[in-house]
């Protein structure tokens, strides 16, 4: 059981390494390629790579005959992919680690929505943690960027606000379904809608797609960041305790800090840093709220 346990908590953390990895991926991808073809990529490979579980697993194929799981399904999707839009339109003009921290304010969102849309008791520690954020912004945002908030910080600020609320939506609305066909559907209207609006915003832009950083990009943050990610979080989460898989999450924006600074050698200033601390505090409080 020991052993088992520290198996799953050692992938979980590969996981995050591979979440905060990706940040920086995207920033490198997005020199040479538009956002939303980018995006259609991504979601492209890891679609196909979540369909092998229909292609091979009749139990899944049938659970797709469910028209309620695809009306809920698209309504995911489509928050998931206003979320990953709107934090890669961000990423255009703030630094991956602080991209990562801002991000990371969905898990402090979510319980203060489910307070108001699943009715759950409110947490003297969620209000606390909302307050150690917003302090925690404040000093990250005002290390880097003394006299504005870059367009990118509210880009990053509603992607969290999307992701949470697809968060609130998967309790209220998704409990009791197929989590594969669940998170199939989605994947494919976030490929989808990305592909429709690089139509829109001029189709020319996937013509750098066999560029190096863009196939690193796709296949890392698609196949592990996206695909992997999901079936390893979904496999080995049961065999280890929530409160370490909490802490295990919210090292994605510590290690998408210490990959920026290896990578693009980006540096945060002590007031920036102090301000990530306190983001990264608040993640673990407010989770701590909802358990």
């Amino acid at each position: 059981m020991r052993s088992s346990r520290a198996i799953a908590n050692s992938v979980l953390v590969f996981i995050t390494f591979i979440w905060g990895a990706t940040f920086t991926l995207t920033k490198a991808a997005l020199v040479v390629m538009p956002v939303f073809p980018y995006l259609a990529l991504r979601f492209l490979l890891a679609t196909i790579a979540v369909s092998q579980f229909f292609v091979f697993g009749p139990k899944y194929r049938k659970n797709l005959r469910n028209g309620r799981l695809w009306l809920i399904g698209v309504v995911l999707g489509a928050l998931l992919f206003l979320g990953y839009a709107l934090q890669t339109l961000g990423l255009q003009t703030i630094a991956p680690a602080v991209s990562a921290f801002l991000t990371g304010l969905s898990v402090i969102i979510v319980p203060i929505m489910s307070i108001y849309f699943l009715h759950q008791k409110s947490h003297t520690r969620t209000w606390l943690a909302a307050l150690m954020a917003i302090i925690g912004l404040g000093l990250l945002n005002g290390g880097i960027h003394r006299a504005y908030f870059p367009v990118g910080t509210f880009y990053t600020l509603a992607c969290a606000v999307f992701w949470a609320l697809q968060i609130v939506a998967v309790d209220k609305w998704a409990l009791g379904y197929d989590s594969v066909a669940l998170t199939g559907i989605e994947l494919l209207v976030v490929t989808l809608l990305s592909f429709l609006i690089s139509l829109f915003t001029g189709p020319g832009g996937f013509h750098n797609w066999l560029s190096p950083i863009i196939v690193l990009a796709v296949v890392v943050n698609g196949l592990l960041g996206t695909a992997f990610a999901y079936w390893a979080q979904l496999h080995f989460q049961r065999q280890t305790s929530a409160s370490y898989v909490a802490v295990i999450f919210t090292m994605e924006p510590v290690f998408a800090a210490v990959i920026a600074w290896v990578a693009l050698h980006e540096n945060l200033s002590a007031m920036a840093l102090a301000g990530g601390l306190l983001i990264v505090s608040s993640m673990l409080i407010a989770d701590a709220s909802g358990s």
